[in-house]
């Protein structure tokens, strides 16, 4: 994914996506169709579940306020629009007692020198296209870099942080460590570190921590649901995240079990319809299943529907879904409805003109789907049509992540959490859910914490080196703003958060800074007179680097 394409993800991202109709009569609502994935739709729905065990829900929090606010330049750097998080210190879960630690942190900016990049080589590396499509890309390429490609360059670091760890006593110790890096599950392939000890890889586990931020009501809105993401925009967020330990206890739990939660499941297959006629008016046919319920009784989840309308005077609601038509990679696929508490009533389904749910809609003949009822436990139910979300989740291929998709268990694990700390299976579930699609739940594009966990021997009165390798993003402001951090971008690290390592120094440097100059810090580098290397305070939390391209 280009810069360009995740400054526009994270933008929209936090925007209202209009969910209410305004026209609408009290006590009714309308959600329409999705133009974004990562937007949810959210309208208020009270319920009450039951049988739901939340056995990792630390770290997050709720309401305005709930994600801290950065510090300014004197103190802490400067607050970014997108805050790409710290570098954290390796810890160690057990066997520690007795050691030392030396750190030492390289920072390399080689991805920022420009590399050429030919129109073959972009070509070639389209493998999903056929040998006719590729030679018409590379023609599109010549046209756009008549000479022959363009330059590339990033604003990634690749981080090195390096320790030495010793052991005092006069016995051999096998220690558990954990390294903390930030990343969300879209992003995990390309942020994930590798561990190596003395040089030779380690054998390493992944735990993952809850959604790292929290939500906010829209701005200048009436409506104080919360509807937004609030993400993190400064160190003291993740202080705050991390200090008392809760979350990394939350990270080393189990991920919800709702085996004991019972479910009705309603299966849409063999939808049928008319081809889609733009002249007609009918640019897709829809289908409609509109049921009666008890709102305080019931919890409807979904998968694959992406229009609803609710009346919670009259206890209606009407769920639809555009037909896939066969070149929709999940064309055929079955849809569900979930229903835990009171079953609904009076299920109806039917074919219209087009998406949404207004009462206004054109009804379409010859549209129709089969509808099958059957009682299982939530957690086979989900894992269900999660394992289709899944295998249908494109947003990993259209971010080059095909390779480095996540274990299914990981993506299951994190959507169950999502539900259950605040999406509709939550008590203090927020608006932005309610409307209970499981595909516009944000368990993959929201940042969290990850943990690495290895074993290290360290012989008594030796030492081990361990290193942690990773490509590092920057903090930025999107480019349409027009702010003091224009062209600039930051980096930072702590000194202490979160380990129980006692450190007997700490350094860091620079590689790699031709053409870069620094703007704010607290480092104490001075490139231009050769000072790229420095010992760094121990009592000094937070250290900050904030560069841009010389002439930017």
């Amino acid at each position: 994914m280009n810069k360009g394409s995740e400054r526009l993800f994270e933008a929209l991202s936090g925007i209202d996506p209009q969910k209410i109709d305004a026209a609408a009569p009290t006590g009714k609502e309308i959600i329409h169709w999705k133009r974004w994935g990562a937007l949810a739709a959210a309208l208020a729905l009270a319920v009450g579940v039951g049988g739901c065990v939340l056995l990792r829900l630390g770290g997050i929090g709720f309401g305005p306020g709930s994600a801290a606010g950065g510090s300014g330049h004197d103190n802490g750097g400067s607050v970014f629009m997108s805050y790409a998080g710290p570098v954290f210190p390796l810890t160690v879960l057990e066997g520690g007692e007795g050691l030392t630690a030396r750190r030492d942190i390289v920072m390399d900016f080689s991805p920022w020198m420009p590399v050429w990049w030919s129109n073959e080589q972009e070509t070639a590396s389209r493998t999903e296209l056929t040998e006719e499509e590729r030679q018409a890309v590379l023609r599109q390429y010549d046209e756009w870099y008549p000479k022959g490609g363009r330059f590339l360059k990033s604003t990634d670091l690749l981080v090195t942080d390096g320790y030495t760890l010793t052991n005092l006593t006069e016995e051999d110790k096998t220690v558990r460590v954990l390294y903390p890096f930030v990343s969300s599950l879209l992003d995990l392939s390309e942020r994930i570190p590798s561990l190596a000890a003395d040089g030779a890889a380690l054998n390493t586990a992944l735990h993952a921590g809850g959604y790292s931020g929290g939500f906010q009501p829209v701005a200048g809105s009436q409506s104080k649901g919360l509807l937004n993401l609030e993400r993190l925009n400064s160190w003291e967020g993740y202080k705050t995240l991390l200090s008392d330990g809760s979350y990394l206890d939350a990270a080393l739990g189990e991920f919800p079990d709702l085996s004991n939660t019972p479910v009705i499941v309603y299966r849409f297959t063999g939808y049928y319809g008319p081809e889609p006629d733009e002249k007609a008016g009918r640019p897709n046919p829809t289908i409609r299943a509109g049921f009666d319920l008890d709102y305080e009784k019931t919890t409807v989840l979904s998968y694959g529907f992406h229009g609803m309308s609710r009346d919670t005077e009259k206890g209606h609601m009407i769920q639809c879904f555009s037909i896939p038509q066969p070149y929709n990679p999940w064309y055929g696929e079955p849809y569900y409805l979930f229903v835990i508490g009171e079953d609904i009533q009076n299920l109806t389904t039917g074919g219209y003109v087009t998406g949404g749910a207004d009462a206004d809609t054109e009804k379409l003949d010859g549209c129709g789907v089969d509808v099958k009822r059957y009682e299982m436990d939530l957690e086979s139910a989900l894992r269900e049509a999660v394992e289709l979300m899944y295998g249908a989740d494109s947003r990993f291929e259209e971010l080059g992540n095909g390779a480095g998709r996540p274990d299914f268990e990981l993506y299951f694990g994190l959507m169950k959490e999502f539900l259950c700390s605040c999406g509709p299976l939550s008590p203090s579930g927020v608006e932005r859910y309610d409307a209970g699609w499981l595909g516009e739940m944000d368990f993959a594009n929201v940042d969290r914490v990850f943990y690495l966990e290895a074993q290290v021997h360290i012989p008594a009165g030796g030492s081990v080196k361990i290193a942690a390798s990773m490509t590092k993003p920057a903090s930025y402001d999107f480019h349409c703003a027009d702010t003091e951090n224009r062209n600039i971008y930051g980096y930072d690290m702590v000194t202490r958060l979160g380990t129980n390592l006692d450190f007997t120094a700490q350094t860091a440097a620079a590689l790699n800074t031709e053409g870069i100059e620094i703007i704010r810090q607290n480092y104490g580098f001075d490139w231009e007179n050769g000072v790229d290397t420095v010992a760094l305070d121990p009592e000094q939390e937070h250290y900050y680097l904030e560069v841009r391209r010389a002439g930017a």
